[in-house]
């Protein structure tokens, strides 16, 4: 066991933020090129930025072992970067990035799911002797088996340049860091003093007494170089101390500094780092106004001119953005109790009525504001797909297109975090179980070789709906239904079960319909957990499918958790809130718009159109006096395409709800798929239900 570092503890959150953001885009670059089957120099360039930067700040909070696998295949990626040609067989580098990917993310959420402080450490030599294998024998590919070396610098003058950061910044030693690494690609050669800035914290006090010294060669110009210091971040002032031949010494302080850490050696190429040459010593800053002064006319012409530039995001907490959450969600529900106070009936408040329109009209956009804080797309999980799918594809063998469609599409942000374990899931069960495992099957089907599968994205009513579907062998409905037979999950004589029904069977605990354990399937674990995490934040999921012909999983959950705009209506003693996003028209009936169908179920005539009417007070069992459609009120929903008039007794009107959901012992009824989404509280204290008229539609 591990224990993390004392004193950085505060620092987790933003290095777990920073790292996973760094191996998700890096997994991003690598499934792109694979499919193009080659490195871009500039893809080249930024993996082996990634990797340096992971290196470095795993260094800084403690992880060893991560730094120094981070480190092994920055050294690869440095062969590749300076002699792309090296690369013969493209595929060995694929899966030695991808398993160091893999390492790093297993490592880090054992450092997250730690309990004290302390983790389960990783042991990655077998992967670092694979990498270390791996650039030697790329080394081996260069022209008569010399090891690779960076290309000789341009006959440039070298330029040094002191740089004073803004005081009181602090971690001077690490903003250092990050400039090294902003101008390390557009530079032939980089040397900096002190040279540690990476893994000795110690340096910073040498930076804010003396200032942090570069040598650089540029590969294009000068001023790009001097630009992109002075917009670096909290970088106070710079001055050029030297720049002439490159045979030149360059100025450094006179301090005597802690030998080159090996980290730096290796990372630039030896031809690229001359011998430490003496330097004057330079006046300390308290002595030399002229610095100072350059400092404060640097800032003042950067707060002058570009005021602009200051970061203008911010990471929070998610618990902060849900205890937001919950407080508007509190302060709507007093909002209504405050307006509908029983006290206030009859009463003609002219002033107190105008201040609550007042108070709704912010409190509107005040929730409209933290929903769209808590909004982000789904992109970032669907493309966590591609890697399943592309594992997959190679161990299973199974040649297949994998397409996303409506990725910009944003949800809540506590649902997109529960939405990854489903949709890994039902991709997994379209790999394994839908598509062919036989090419020649599918040809004999008339098929393409390739497989097809889709995750698709699309907003609908106030709700997100996620398809997972493939073209591949669909579900047996009889194979299905033996194994439910044999597992004795049947409910009813299996005459009774529609088709539709034996294929949500598929979702039952336990169930499977594979014959032998692989490494994908066949456990009885998979599906039930995607309907069980479904419902948790909201929503449900339907199975459909066609034997030879695919499967589709369709997802259906609701755009956020919290506060919808309903139309409440009562029904016999109870009241209803239907959002009103599915609301099409509420209206009376008259007896000539009264139909019946030809299995005499009841319809209405409504602008040339024909509607089907459910009558809530049957639907829900709800005793009422309220039975003559002439004399309660309608509403046309709709949804997916479809539509139905309900009957209620009367509309009370508009209201703004929080959504809570069901007690977890009412689970056991299926009440959401009875057409109850969850409940509301409402100005008087009582309890509303919430209609899910896509349920009752479909």
């Amino acid at each position: 066991m591990a224990k993390i570092e004392p004193g950085m503890e505060s620092m987790l959150d933003m290095y777990f933020y920073e790292t996973n953001s760094l191996l998700e885009q890096l997994d991003e670059i690598l499934l792109r090129t694979e499919q193009a089957n080659a490195f871009e120099s500039d893809d080249i360039k930024e993996i082996f930025r990634i990797m340096h930067t992971i290196k470095g700040s795993s260094a800084m909070m403690g992880f060893d072992n991560l730094s120094v696998l981070a480190h092994k295949a920055e050294d690869m990626f440095f062969v590749i970067r300076e002699n792309p040609d090296v690369i013969t067989d493209v595929s060995f580098v694929y899966d030695l990035v991808f398993q160091v990917s893999d390492s790093y993310k297993a490592q880090i959420e054992a450092i997250q799911n730690n309990v004290g402080g302390e983790y389960e450490l990783m042991n990655f030599d077998e992967l670092i002797d694979k990498l270390m294998k791996g650039r030697d024998d790329l080394l081996g590919e260069t022209s008569g088996g010399a090891p690779a070396s960076a290309p000789a610098p341009d006959e440039k003058p070298k330029t040094t340049v002191r740089v004073y950061f803004e005081e009181g910044c602090q971690m001077e030693n690490l903003r250092a860091f990050l400039l090294i690494n902003t101008i390390r690609d557009d530079c032939s050669f980089l040397e900096f003093t002190p040279s540690d800035v990476e893994t000795n914290s110690e340096s910073s006090k040498i930076i804010m007494e003396q200032g942090f010294l570069i040598t650089f060669i540029p590969i294009d110009d000068t001023d790009s170089i001097l630009k992109q210091v002075e917009s670096a971040l909290n970088v106070q002032a710079y001055e050029v101390v030297e720049t002439g031949d490159s045979s030149k010494p360059a100025a450094a302080p006179a301090a005597e500094m802690p030998p080159e850490p090996e980290t730096v050696k290796e990372t630039i190429p030896e031809a690229a780092v001359p011998a430490p040459q003496p330097a004057p010593t330079p006046a300390p800053a308290s002595k030399e106004p002229t610095a100072i002064e350059k400092a404060q006319a640097a800032v003042a012409q950067a707060q002058a001119s570009s005021g602009a530039q200051k970061q203008s995001l911010i990471s929070v907490n998610l618990a902060k953005l849900d205890a937001l959450h919950d407080i508007v969600g509190e302060i709507i529900t007093t909002e209504s109790m405050v307006i509908s106070n029983p006290d206030l009936d009859g009463l003609e408040l002219e002033s107190f009525n105008k201040a609550a329109r007042e108070l709704r009209k912010l409190t509107s956009e005040l929730q409209d504001t933290v929903m769209s804080i808590r909004m982000v797309p789904l992109a970032g999980v669907f493309q966590k797909m591609n890697r399943i799918v592309r594992d997959m594809r190679k161990k299973l063998g199974k040649e297949v297109d994998f397409v996303i469609e409506g990725e910009d599409t944003e949800v809540d942000k506590s649902i997109v975090d529960s939405l990854q374990d489903p949709l890994m899931h039902l991709v997994r069960n379209c790999m394994d179980h839908g598509i062919e495992e036989n090419v020649q099957d599918r040809i004999n089907a008339g098929k393409p070789e390739k497989g097809t599968l889709k995750l698709i994205a699309q907003n609908s009513s106030g709700e997100v709906i996620i398809i997972v579907s493939d073209d591949g062998q669909g579900i047996d409905p009889e194979k299905v239904l033996n194994k439910a037979r044999k597992q004795g999950v049947l409910t009813k004589p299996e005459s009774e079960y529609t088709e539709k029904e034996i294929q949500n069977l598929i979702l039952l605990p336990g169930f499977s319909t594979n014959e032998t354990v692989t490494e994908f399937s066949g456990r009885g674990v998979g599906m039930d957990v995607v309907k069980a995490n479904i419902e948790k934040c909201g929503g449900m999921i339907i199975v459909d499918s066609a034997k030879g012909e695919g499967t589709s999983f369709i997802i259906k959950i609701p755009l956020t958790l919290a506060i919808i705009d309903g139309m409440e209506v009562t029904c016999g003693d109870l009241v209803f809130t239907v959002p009103i996003s599915t609301i099409n028209q509420s209206f009376k009936a008259e007896a000539s718009q009264i139909l019946r169908d030809t299995g005499g179920n009841e319809m209405i005539m409504i602008r040339g159109v024909c509607y089907p009417i459910l009558r809530m007070h049957e639907k829900f069992g709800i005793e009422t006096e309220v039975t003559d459609l002439e004399d309660g009120i309608l509403l046309l929903v709709e949804a997916d395409n479809k539509a139905v008039c309900l009957f209620a007794d009367k509309l009370i009107g508009e209201q703004q709800v929080v959504v809570k959901p069901f007690p977890k012992y009412l689970s056991r009824y299926n009440i959401k798929g009875e057409g109850l989404s969850g409940c509301t509280i409402m100005g008087d204290g009582s309890i509303s239900l919430i209609v899910d008229t896509n349920t009752l539609i479909g």
